[in-house]
């Protein structure tokens, strides 16, 4: 590999950089929230986008579809009102080439692009899956769709054809990517390191893993990995001080993605309900049974108010919430248990002052809308791993994060009922009357609030959990899910 492969640019204050955004002829909302997006970039003298801007791109038969047209047209106007747009090609958008670049009035860099930032900084660009070096297999098709006899085949066939090729590709590329561990998959920081010292780069930035990460490779540079479009940090942009600060795109909940995230083959077990009803262990003991993840979203939501209450942040102020969800990166340890900046989040997310403000926090538009974008970006992982499927349990669960999950269930008991079982799983049974005071009121604010308020799915199961073991209500979940009556 030589450095002189690669097409250089300024990075100007206000560059914006995104990747991964699969849009899909068949997904028309995730389109129109993309141009919507595009038009309120007024701000930005160059978007670059890190591969799969397109789901797939079969060439000009595309591009004459009313329903890829209007992408075309707004990128277009972008680019007529002072934003260069520049693109890398993807693992699904490796056919983009001249005739885009015409249609849109920006450039195509096939393997990457360097960008030189202030004081003589070298920023690489790729897409990324050339860092999946452990999966060999996957990079030897990679080699073979980027010859010139494929892309001379593809731009031959009928539209029609080319696209049910590309469809078809696309369902084996997920049945094989399902069936690698995750080891395989992963990119490699030795292969970062490589590409930042054969480029000169003192900065790596890509995409393709669909997850946030940054850290600094051994031989001192940064290495960025975006997540996803409409995940929490999904967007890296240029500042004044010459450094690229990691946002997010604002454009969250995208209905097309969550449905391709919920359905399939993953499997998904979404459960609802209000507080102390047992939401937790019950997920978590069917994801033990089942050998699914447990994804445990109630903790996500009181890891970021353990978070707002550490930095001296009111619960009631949205915007200062909202900024906190955003840069906070959530993740989950080997046990399954919740991880704030890296940090473990119990037992601290467990106490009394969290217990008290996560509901107001957890209803603030801007908190809901990152922490969901987090869920299903590691719901994504867990499917592109392999692992199966999730448990995931929570207040919108069924409603709004997955609403299309293989089993939705919504799980019920009494006020006391659940007072009662709170004040035994603190040893605090002096306080029962304080614990079933501030289970009513989380109620009140659960149902009340006006983003994503707590309800019953009308396609959920409904299980009264009251005068019921652990295990009687299990076994009615595992009855459900494996088809059999309870």
């Amino acid at each position: 590999m030589s450095p002189t492969r690669f097409s250089e640019i300024t990075l100007q204050a206000g560059t914006r950089v995104i990747a991964d955004l699969h849009l899909d002829p068949r997904a028309t909302g995730a389109m129109r929230a993309f141009e919507a997006w595009l038009a309120g970039l007024c701000d930005a003298p160059a978007l670059l986008v890190l591969g799969d801007l397109f789901e797939y791109w079969i060439g000009r038969g595309q591009g004459r579809d009313p329903r890829v047209a209007g992408v075309l047209e707004a990128l277009r106007g972008r680019a007529r009102a002072g934003t260069a747009l520049h693109f890398l090609h993807g693992n699904r958008d490796f056919l983009l080439g001249a005739g885009f670049e015409r249609a849109v009035q920006g450039r195509v860099h096939p393997s990457g692009l360097i960008g030189l930032a202030p004081r003589g900084r070298r920023v690489l660009f790729l897409h990324g899956d050339e860092l999946a070096t452990q999966d060999r297999s996957y990079q030897r098709l990679r080699r073979v769709l980027r010859t010139r006899a494929v892309r001379v085949l593809a731009s031959a066939a009928p539209t029609a054809l080319a696209e049910a090729v590309a469809r078809g590709l696309r369902r084996r590329s997920r049945s094989a990517v399902a069936a690698k561990s995750a080891a395989t998959v992963e990119l490699q920081a030795a292969a970062a390191t490589k590409w930042c010292e054969e480029s000169r780069a003192h900065e790596l930035v890509c995409g393709h893993a669909h997850r946030f990460r940054s850290e600094a490779l051994p031989d001192g540079a940064r290495w960025t990995v975006l997540d996803a479009f409409g995940g929490s940090r999904d967007l890296l942009r240029m500042t004044s001080a010459g450094e690229l600060l990691p946002e997010s795109s604002g454009v969250a909940g995208l209905p097309e993605r969550a449905h391709s995230l919920s359905s399939g083959a993953p499997m998904i077990l979404a459960l609802d309900g209000p507080a102390g009803v047992g939401k937790s262990t019950l997920a978590r003991a069917l994801a033990r049974e089942l050998g699914l993840f447990f994804l445990d979203t109630g903790a996500m939501y009181r890891a970021v108010t353990l978070a707002v209450l550490e930095r001296g942040i009111a619960p009631e102020d949205e915007e200062a919430c909202a900024r906190v969800a955003r840069a906070l990166a959530l993740d989950f340890d080997a046990r399954g248990h919740v991880l704030l900046d890296g940090r473990p989040g119990e037992p601290a997310i467990r106490g009394p002052e969290v217990t008290r403000s996560v509901s107001l926090v957890a209803a603030h538009a801007g908190v809901r809308a990152a922490v969901v974008a987090r869920q299903r970006a590691i719901a994504e992982a867990v499917s592109r791993a392999g692992r199966g499927g999730v448990v995931a349990e929570g207040r919108d669960t069924t409603t709004v994060v997955f609403p299309d999950a293989t089993h939705k269930f919504y799980l019920s008991a009494s006020v006391e009922e659940r007072a009662l079982r709170r004040a035994r799983q603190e040893n605090a049974l002096a306080r029962l009357d304080e614990i079933r005071a501030d289970i009513e009121r989380r109620d009140h604010l659960d149902s009340s609030r006006t983003h994503a308020p707590l309800r019953e799915a009308p396609d959920a199961q409904r299980i009264d959990t009251d005068g019921r073991s652990v295990e009687e209500v299990l076994a009615r979940l595992l009855a459900h899910v494996r088809g059999k009556q309870p």
